[in-house]
């Protein structure tokens, strides 16, 4: 089945709107038309039946009236006046003309009466008096007497001085008026088939002008539409672009519509801009996806690498052992063997916390006290490492909103990059304060809503050439810088990172002169 198309549908119903508009119009003019000649032809036919009076006589009328029909279906519109008693077609008593000032009809007679000189073309006359009654109309510059037919029909029309429509066969359609005047009845009327003609010509030229206009205004119609509607190709042709492509290898530089249809009529500018967002979107989604990938691939390529070392120290470890070798070797061997065990979990754990915070892992919104969970990894702190001076600094009583658990987990891996970083009579110090002014907000929340949890030590400090990348994964200082000279993961400070970043928060080295000075910004309550 052919689709029509959105122009031609547009510019079709464009006419056939100015058409019906046309047809009200030109029935509205039409009206009102009619109704200005009538009210002219009532005026007239007003002044007529006040002079007819004077000029109006039946005397010694013909027996037979001429230029008149004896058909049955003759009538009025004005029916119910009681009948007047006829006498036969009659001429009128001499008397002068029923109305000067009237154009002279040519060719007419010109004696005083009926049809007499100055009565104009369609010009109906009717007198009754006595029971004797005559008429008249001048009809084809002639007068025509009227018949005992269209006689009755006249003495039928009511004697109110109103406007009525009467409808002579083989005469035309009059107005007339009657009225009785000094005991004459006394009618007359005039010709209504100039007032059609006109009317006819009216809606004619009306009609033929308005079809013209309707099909003109179909072209232009369609004209327009097409133009208003080209800005859409553009669009068609940047969907069919994307179409195209293969998303999965190609996602970069797609064809957005341009300023043609942004800028084009608002439905259009409106898809438009809707194509471009679906656009970025596909891009952003695709970006994103390929930095998942390549986190995905990173992460499997690090741990790879850290497991290769702790698993080797085990095969090693396990193969001396079922060597016959003497017990203390045996039970060292043992030893290594548990303690890389033990690592490689640590190691497995933390790469699966940070697969899961990679996954947009939802974390729980709500109130914590954070001073409890600060005195908690203090105590756990000394009680691994006595060597070590454990502070709680400056206190602030401020909620935290945000994980418990992750909160913890920050705390636990903080004081446990002190301990390990630092040598013994290290200084650690935990406080918590509110954030300073110029402090970025967690999204959502007011300026001045967050918190900072800081953690200082007064060690060595962080090596210049890893602190601008000490938040990175697998980033580990000098091994022979740390407690038990086997170094760390190299994760516990990019889950910090991740951990507060996943709570609307930050995390930043600050600029110290001496030790490590770690500050984390997170949402208040």
């Amino acid at each position: 089945m052919r689709r029509r198309s959105l122009a031609g549908r547009l510019s079709r119903a464009l006419a056939a709107c100015v058409a019906l508009a046309l047809i009200v119009m030109v029935a509205a003019s039409t009206l009102v038309m009619r109704s200005w000649m009538l009210a002219n032809m009532d005026s007239e036919l007003h002044r007529l039946s006040q002079r007819a009076g004077e000029h109006l006589d039946v005397e010694d009328a013909p027996d037979d009236g001429v230029g008149a029909h004896d058909d049955a279906d003759d009538d009025s519109d004005d029916a119910g006046a009681p009948a007047v008693p006829q006498s036969g077609g009659r001429a009128p008593r001499p008397g002068g003309p029923i109305v000067p000032g009237g154009p002279v009809v040519p060719g007419g007679p010109t004696g005083p009466g009926f049809g007499g000189s100055g009565i104009s073309e369609g010009t109906l006359q009717y007198v009754n008096e006595d029971g004797e009654s005559a008429g008249a109309v001048v009809s084809n510059f002639s007068v025509k007497y009227l018949d005992q037919h269209a006689l009755e029909i006249l003495a039928h029309v009511p004697t109110d001085g109103a406007p009525h429509t009467v409808r002579l066969k083989g005469l035309g359609t009059f107005r007339a008026t009657s009225q009785v005047i000094d005991d004459k009845t006394i009618l007359v009327g005039v010709q209504m088939d100039s007032v059609d003609d006109v009317i006819l010509m009216l809606v004619a030229v009306e009609v033929g002008l308005s079809l013209v206009v309707a099909i003109a205004a179909g072209f232009v119609g369609r004209a327009w539409v097409r133009r208003e509607l080209r800005p859409l190709g553009v669009v068609r042709a940047a969907a069919a672009d994307i179409a195209s492509r293969d998303l999965a290898d190609d996602a970069e530089d797609l064809t957005r519509v341009g300023e043609e249809a942004t800028s084009g009529p608002v439905e259009v500018a409106d898809v438009a801009g809707a194509l471009n967002s679906m656009i970025d979107a596909v891009e952003d989604g695709m970006e994103r996806r390929a930095r998942s990938e390549a986190k995905l691939r990173q992460f499997v390529a690090d741990a790879s690498h850290e497991l290769r070392t702790p698993l080797a120290s085990v095969q090693g470890y396990a193969q001396l052992a079922r060597r016959d070798i003497d017990e203390a070797s045996r039970t060292q061997a043992l030893e290594r063997i548990s303690s890389e065990g033990a690592r490689m979990a640590s190691l497995v754990e933390e790469m699966l916390t940070l697969a899961r915070l990679d996954g947009d892992r939802a974390l729980k919104r709500e109130n914590v006290d954070v001073i409890p969970l600060i005195l908690d990894a203090l105590s756990d702190a000394h009680v691994v490492a006595p060597d070590h001076a454990w502070e709680l600094g400056e206190a602030a009583d401020v909620q935290v909103l945000g994980d418990e658990a992750a909160l913890r987990q920050i705390l636990t891996n903080l004081l446990a990059n002190a301990r390990v970083h630092t040598p013994a009579g290290t200084r650690v110090t935990v406080s918590l304060t509110r954030a300073p002014q110029g402090v970025e907000p967690a999204k959502g929340a007011p300026a001045s809503s967050m918190v900072t949890l800081r953690v200082a030590d007064d060690g060595p400090g962080i090596p210049a050439e890893i602190r601008d990348r000490v938040f990175d994964r697998f980033v580990r200082g000098d091994s022979s810088r740390t407690r038990d000279g086997h170094g760390s993961s190299g994760l516990g400070m990019s889950i910090v990172e991740s951990l507060a970043r996943a709570m609307g928060g930050s995390v930043r080295l600050v600029d110290s002169e001496q030790g490590t000075v770690i500050d984390v910004t997170l949402p208040a309550a």
